[in-house]
């Protein structure tokens, strides 16, 4: 049996992915003490806030009605990291594999937005869809970066 799809409950569960991608990067960018690493992640999360205000603009403007938010509801739970984590190198690889991860399951549920959706909403879900590519490859970058110090050499 298909189940049919149901653009309103995954507009919800996208604006819940961005919210925890959100916070997951502004925790990692708090605990971090170099520069150039906390801008980036808090660009990071930055964008990650840009999309949970079009999703849920999109939302309201589809539905007439503003996005129920469950502060309970877990998408990701690889990204609920605890703050102890992020001072052990083993931790914070595991945590950049996920973030890697998270990206990459993100770009693909966009993807399948766009598809499900035409016009100017297709669009919308099309650039989502690309700069959670971008993220990807940031993430992707910044794990490699943390693999190399860990082993000491670039494997990769």
């Amino acid at each position: 049996m298909t189940v049919a799809f149901d653009m309103k409950e995954a507009l919800r569960y996208g604006v819940h992915a961005e919210i925890e991608a959100k916070q997951f990067y502004k925790m990692w960018a708090d605990s971090v003490d170099e520069e150039h690493l906390k801008k980036e992640l808090l660009e990071l999360s930055d964008w990650e806030s840009e999309h949970e205000a079009s999703l849920l603009n999109y939302y309201e403007k589809m539905y007439g009605e503003k996005c129920p938010i469950d502060h309970n509801l877990v998408v990701a739970p690889e990204l609920k990291v605890q703050t102890k984590d992020f001072g052990d190198v083993t931790s914070v690889l595991r945590i950049a594999s996920a973030a890697y991860l998270s990206e990459m399951r993100a770009m693909e549920f966009y993807e399948r937005l766009e598809k499900e959706s035409q016009g100017e909403t297709s669009m919308m879900f099309a650039k989502i869809k690309d700069m959670e590519k971008e993220h990807m490859d940031i993430t992707k970058k910044r794990y490699l970066k943390i693999r190399e110090d860990v082993v000491g050499f670039r494997a990769f």
